[in-house]
């Protein structure tokens, strides 16, 4: 009885860590209207807290510890730091004239911030928050995005209408890829097989072979595509569309959208879930986040948020 007993208590802990281990990330919503970031619990849907930054606040990256989240204000012309922990800001990076796109090295070393109006990335260490590079890119900068090992960075050219390939380790430039006309967000696979780049103007998305560093699709969508979440459970890709308030879904297999989902309000910013079951979408005019099924392709919930929330890179973290 003794030992039936002490085997229960064992396998009630590892059902207790085995959920903490499964605990609902936090999203970082960058709200561009008030100023801040609104902090929410995925597990209630609920904001827990408000945290003040710079200017204007648009792209924003979560280390994939969880630890820290940048945040590029354009108009204040820097970079917030949060420490997750504290919920406030312990870093202010003054930076260039316009920094938008924003990411972060899988290990948490570097930083990479693209610069709208001086048309270059910045590379910042993380552990002395100091530029220690600048890559000079094509015109108008937005979206960044690195590949899961970090080893090439792909950053978008939204004036030039290209897709910039770099070394992340050695700052080359490895190709310059011709797009859609006015590409603004990209995403890169988890396998790091493919990028997806939307087109704003052209209102498409590009699928780019990362082997073979060329266009090998292009997935027509609504109006003003804007950014892209990858759901590999289901070979689909998530795609808000500013002008059409809508998020369109696209098979992969045939390159064409299967489903339009409604959304709030000029969606921007978009995740999907750790485990593949909910798809998030910031929506700027709506100041919500819709939340959609990934399975059935519903929105089960809105979540109220800061004024203007743009969400726009990687804004869910870990706990």
């Amino acid at each position: 009885m003794i030992r039936t007993t002490a085997a229960a208590a064992l396998a009630a802990v590892a059902i207790l860590n085995g959920a903490a281990t499964r605990a609902a990330p936090f999203a970082y919503i960058t709200n561009q209207g008030s100023n801040d970031v609104s902090v929410v619990d995925l597990a209630t849907r609920e904001v827990v807290d408000t945290i003040r930054v710079g200017d204007k606040p648009a792209g924003v990256a979560a280390t994939r510890d969880g630890s820290r989240v940048y945040v590029s204000n354009p108009d204040s012309r820097n970079v917030s730091v949060i420490d997750a922990a504290s919920r406030t800001v312990v870093a202010t990076i003054p930076l260039g004239a316009g920094p938008l796109g924003i990411t972060v090295h899988p290990d948490g070393t570097k930083i990479y911030v693209a610069d709208w109006y001086e048309h270059k990335v910045s590379v910042i260490d993380a552990a002395t928050l100091k530029t220690i590079h600048e890559i000079p890119v094509g015109k108008s900068p937005s979206g960044l995005a690195l590949d899961p090992q970090g080893t090439r960075l792909y950053v978008t050219n939204r004036d030039d209408n290209t897709l910039s390939v770099l070394d992340a380790a050695t700052y080359e430039q490895l190709a310059l890829i011709k797009v859609g006309k006015a590409p603004f967000g990209v995403t890169v696979d988890p396998s790091g097989d493919t990028a997806y780049v939307a087109n704003v103007q052209s209102s498409d998305v590009s699928i780019v072979d990362t082997a073979t560093l060329e266009v090998m699709n292009t997935a027509a969508v609504r109006e003003f595509p804007y950014a892209v979440a990858v759901d590999t459970q289901r070979d689909r890709i998530f795609v808000t569309n500013q002008h059409d308030d809508s998020i369109s879904v696209v098979d992969l297999a045939t390159a064409t959208e299967i489903e339009n989902i409604a959304a709030s309000g000029y969606p921007e910013g978009i995740a999907i879930a750790p485990d593949g079951k909910l798809v998030y979408a910031a929506n700027w005019f709506a100041n919500t986040v819709d939340v959609i099924d990934a399975e059935t392709l519903e929105v089960i919930d809105h979540i109220e948020v800061g004024e203007g929330c743009r969400a726009f890179g990687e804004f869910i973290a870990p706990r």
